[in-house]
């Protein structure tokens, strides 16, 4: 192997990034870096997270505003906002929001289960980025995504 080869594979190992997942699992809108958010390019888009088998299990939906936060000397900051959209008891394991989102805005979702009385937590993820010797964390996140541009 060239050594330009194994530093490329180095770097690439030192600048990787780290997804666990609490709860009900996503799969659409792809969740990944918060700082670079699923592009959706829908105003209703359809949400879908795996299954859990558990016969008579149902989901929750929530979808929250999200609040961007842009400075020369911080950054950005990313927060969740406030609800705007709710779903209960849906039946399958993928839902299309009955409402139309704002193009070019970014959101939060989760979703989380009900079994009769029992609810669980809302999913929600953590990120770690490795950058070298040091690192990034986020814990403990609602999914992000943004609407095209």
């Amino acid at each position: 192997m060239k050594a330009s080869t194994s530093l490329i594979l180095i770097l690439l190992l030192l600048l990787s990034g780290c997804t666990t997942f609490h709860g009900v699992t996503p799969l659409y809108p792809e969740v990944g870096n918060p700082n670079y958010p699923a592009d959706v390019e829908t105003t209703q888009p359809t949400f879908r997270w795996e299954a859990v088998d558990a016969p008579g299990t149902t989901y929750d939906l929530i979808v929250y505003n999200g609040i961007k936060v842009e400075t020369f000397l911080e950054g950005v900051k990313r927060s969740r906002g406030e609800e705007i959209y709710y779903r209960e008891g849906i039946e399958t394991n993928a839902h299309k929001i009955e409402i139309h989102l704002e193009m070019g805005k970014e959101y939060y979702w989760s979703v989380r289960t009900r079994k009769g009385e029992t609810v669980s937590t809302w999913g929600s993820y953590d990120y770690t980025l490795f950058l070298g010797t040091a690192y990034v964390k986020f814990w403990n996140r609602p999914y992000i995504f943004e609407t095209h541009k």
